[in-house]
């Protein structure tokens, strides 16, 4: 371990141990006060509207901008099944959720959020949010988690537990 300068410690005695006290920063993760950009993912439900209000609740107070996603899976390929969805269905897949998009957009404004976009992207929603949080620079991940358990859990998955998984991007799940 390098030595530390009388600037950067000061010792504090606590019986025979000493413990180091650094003045510098300690890196202990992210802070409130650095959110700027939040992105929160629905899917129209009760659970994710629940998050999109927690999450304009917290932009109004921060000044953040905020990110609606609607992730739309068409194709899919899971450990039990496989399914690719024609173009009439997909196509109102994507409609659906451009609708649901641009009115949670359009709600968190009314609420007095003034910095809010509205996104569609395709593809597994759990990759799609990690991926987009990453794209458009997002220090929080605000989503609404179903709580599910068990066998349930486990045949339906959990986009929530995935994204929790694979984003380094820190995520407040709202329930």
């Amino acid at each position: 371990m390098a030595e530390r300068t009388e600037e950067e410690r000061a010792i504090v005695q606590t019986g025979p141990e000493e413990v180091m006290v650094s003045e510098r920063k300690a890196a202990v993760g992210p802070s409130v006060e650095d959110v700027d950009v939040i992105l929160v993912p629905t899917d129209g439900s009760q659970c994710s509207e629940r998050a999109v209000a927690f999450a304009g609740s917290l932009a109004k107070k921060l000044s953040a901008k905020v990110h609606v996603l609607f992730a739309s899976e068409t194709n899919y390929a899971g450990p039990w099944y496989y399914f690719v969805l024609d173009d009439v269905v997909a196509e109102k897949i994507q409609k659906k959720g451009r609708a649901i998009a641009d009115e949670t957009a359009d709600r968190l404004r009314r609420l007095g959020v003034s910095d809010v976009e509205a996104h569609l992207e395709e593809g597994h929603p759990g990759d799609v949010i990690a991926a987009m949080a990453e794209t458009l620079g997002a220090d929080l991940i605000v989503m609404g988690t179903h709580g599910r358990r068990g066998l349930e859990r486990a045949l339906m998955g959990s986009v929530a537990r995935e994204v929790a998984n694979t984003s380094p991007i820190p995520l407040l799940l709202v329930r």
